[in-house]
């Protein structure tokens, strides 16, 4: 019996990122949507079910910070979102620990992005309420 697809959110507006993504995430175990700036992916998030959300740090609309705490609003702390940044200083990551959320420096190593993700939805949660 085969595992099932992930299905993960991206918001970033760096062409690259949205090129690069769905190709490093093995297709026969991801499932990925790219959409190109906060806005969009809050509407996405709320539009299409997703198991994991990656979100950058700075995108026009909104900004992953944002975007995250909105999705904290109507989804909890523990679904499963990771920021993704360019910045590596101490506030950017006590924000996203604040959202509890998880981060990922970039530039993205590409060979462990699969990997990093499949750590992260592989760690206990709480079980949804109703």
């Amino acid at each position: 019996m085969s595992q099932p697809i992930c299905r993960v959110l991206v918001a970033d507006d760096d062409p690259t990122v949205a090129l690069l993504m769905p190709i490093a995430l093995d297709p026969s175990e991801f499932s990925v949507v790219v959409v190109d700036n906060g806005l969009d992916a809050l509407a996405e998030f709320k539009r299409t079910p997703c198991d994991i959300v990656l979100l950058d740090v700075e995108m026009p609309g909104m900004d992953g910070f944002a975007v995250c705490a909105a999705i904290r609003q109507s989804r909890g702390r523990d679904f499963p979102v990771v920021l993704v940044s360019g910045h590596r200083d101490p506030e950017s990551i006590a924000r996203a620990e604040q959202l509890n959320a998880s981060y990922i420096a970039k530039p993205v190593n590409w060979q462990l992005i699969s990997a990093q993700l499949k750590a992260l939805l592989a760690q206990p949660r709480p079980a949804a309420r109703s």
